[in-house]
């Protein structure tokens, strides 16, 4: 075979859907995990750049009207370059590649250079949009076809290139892409192509997206009234008959903390487990890690406790992050998982028990309350630790209260292996950083007295813009209230139980009565 031709790059153009990150394909993640480039648009959801390794190289080539980064040409030379360099590169568009995502311009690029390529669907935002606002796009008796339509294909012209009048004699139900700037334009053409001006009629802004917002009205009402309600782009425009079967509230309306921004202070790549819950309840979470978590190796310690791993009848994790970096440190002095030994595992939390799962490692004692104390207390009346040995796995800003707890009343032998260390993250590094400035958060998370000192330490760079909402603080626990309450801030909210579960409950209950 041509060494040409094993090198040989390929384009994937992709779907990335309408905004919702669980909306996307596997077979799209599958491709943006693996990838050498990602070439997005400003409608693919950033989030979804997280899936992407740390070396892929990232290119922003995202229009939108007022602000157009490259043209179409650039954008295909850009494929055809990075795919003859041997690359594999990844063409992210918002919804759907064949759905007004000019694919096929780009695919008849590759094409003429003879670059390989695979289309790749995406939820289009219209179907999407219809469904989380609860509105049927077809019904047997009030419309039975479905027309897609863009406001603007040609955003640098920004002008409209669609018989709206011979639409309005095609029945059914119209979804408008890309209309929301010329929306007076449209819905006067529709009206004198003969539509009435009670047909019913929607606006559904940032669909699939906790900041998702629906306008329901009639035809001859929706552009006053989506001036009134201050609805902008990106937004699918619907009418039909079949709108007029939507609910006020819908499914997707009535999720608990929908609307509602939440930050989150956690270390990077700690918060998916606490995001995911969050987001599945309606909320916008920000990213505001303001501690990083480092490996820290202490050689000859760590050969010493692997050299006599055997002889621990308990191990203990105070964390999650311990947990993952003990078991890296396992494996680079094991090559079996039988070498872990009788140690029996207890963990500090749920969390950091879900680590073992994954190798079919049992965990014999999770802690009912997500502490330190909670879990030496219960450690303790197992009656197991009498001159036992016990391997307590930590970092280095944990406290002392475990060891002393086992060493004392549970009258153990206990060796302490920190194999990690938390600093202070540079909050102005943080993904989200000048969006919580601009726009603030209805709350702000701390999981730990690290967080709540970093985010005192940094308080002079939080500085909020004037219009900006002014979040509570949420504690996690006891210990994370009393270093806040230390520090002369005032707590908000405090979680009925150090726990995700605990945390989640008790954000709804406030908002709720608020």
């Amino acid at each position: 075979m041509d060494k040409k031709e094993v090198n040989q790059g390929i384009v994937y153009l992709v779907g990335a859907g309408p905004g919702d990150p669980n909306l996307i394909t596997l077979r799209a993640r599958e491709l943006i995990e693996s990838c050498d480039v990602l070439v997005y648009d400003h409608l693919a959801n950033r989030r979804l750049h997280d899936w992407a390794p740390s070396n892929c190289e990232r290119i922003d080539v995202g229009k939108s009207p007022g602000r157009h980064t490259m043209d179409q040409l650039e954008i295909s030379k850009i494929l055809v370059e990075k795919a003859q360099d041997g690359l594999k590169v990844v063409r992210l568009k918002g919804g759907d590649p064949f759905v007004f995502g000019r694919c096929a311009e780009e695919m008849l690029a590759l094409d003429k250079e003879g670059v390989p390529y695979e289309v790749v669907p995406g939820v289009t935002a219209a179907l999407a949009c219809a469904a989380y606002a609860g509105i049927p796009l077809s019904h047997r008796d009030f419309g039975s076809s479905i027309s897609f339509l863009t406001g603007h294909e040609d955003v640098a012209k920004e002008s409209l290139r669609v018989n709206f009048e011979k639409f309005s004699e095609v029945g059914g139900t119209l979804c408008i892409y890309m209309g929301m700037s010329k929306l007076e334009e449209i819905v006067g053409k529709l009206i004198d192509g003969g539509l009435p001006g009670d047909k019913p009629a929607a606006i559904v802004s940032h669909g699939t997206l906790p900041i998702q917002k629906k306008l329901l009205a009639p035809l001859g009402d929706l552009v006053e009234q989506a001036k009134e309600k201050n609805f902008l782009a990106p937004a699918i425009i619907f009418v039909g008959n079949s709108i007029g079967l939507s609910r006020t509230v819908t499914w997707f309306e009535q999720k608990p903390l929908l609307g509602r921004r939440i930050a989150l202070t956690r270390a990077s790549g700690q918060k998916s487990r606490m995001r995911s819950a969050l987001e599945s309840l309606g909320a916008e979470v920000l990213d505001l890690p303001l501690i990083q978590i480092q490996p820290a190796e202490d050689r000859k310690l760590i050969a010493e406790v692997f050299a006599g791993i055997a002889s621990y009848e308990w191990v203990v994790f105070t964390s999650a992050n311990g947990a993952r970096e003990f078991m890296k440190l396992f494996f680079r002095a094991f090559s079996d998982i039988r070498s872990f030994g009788p140690m029996r595992i207890a963990c500090v939390g749920e969390s950091t028990a879900d680590v073992f799962k994954q190798y079919n490692l049992n965990v014999e004692l999770v802690a009912k309350d997500s502490t330190a104390e909670s879990l030496a207390k219960e450690l303790v009346a197992t009656d197991s630790l009498d001159s036992a040995n016990v391997l307590v796995v930590s970092g280095n800003r944990n406290r002392e209260i475990m060891v002393e707890m086992l060493e004392g009343v549970g009258r153990a032998i206990v060796d302490t292996l920190p194999v990690y260390q938390t600093d202070f993250a540079d909050v102005l590094e943080a993904p989200d950083f000048l969006r919580f400035k601009k726009e603030g958060a209805d709350a702000i998370v701390f999981t730990s007295s690290s967080t709540a000192l970093s985010y005192v330490e940094q308080s002079e760079d939080i500085v909020f813009e004037p219009d900006a909402l002014t979040p509570i603080l949420c504690s996690f626990g006891p210990q994370t209230t009393k270093t806040l309450e230390e520090n002369e801030l005032t707590v908000g909210l405090e979680s009925s139980h150090p726990s995700l579960d605990g945390l989640c409950k008790s954000l709804i209950t406030y908002f709720a009565k608020s």
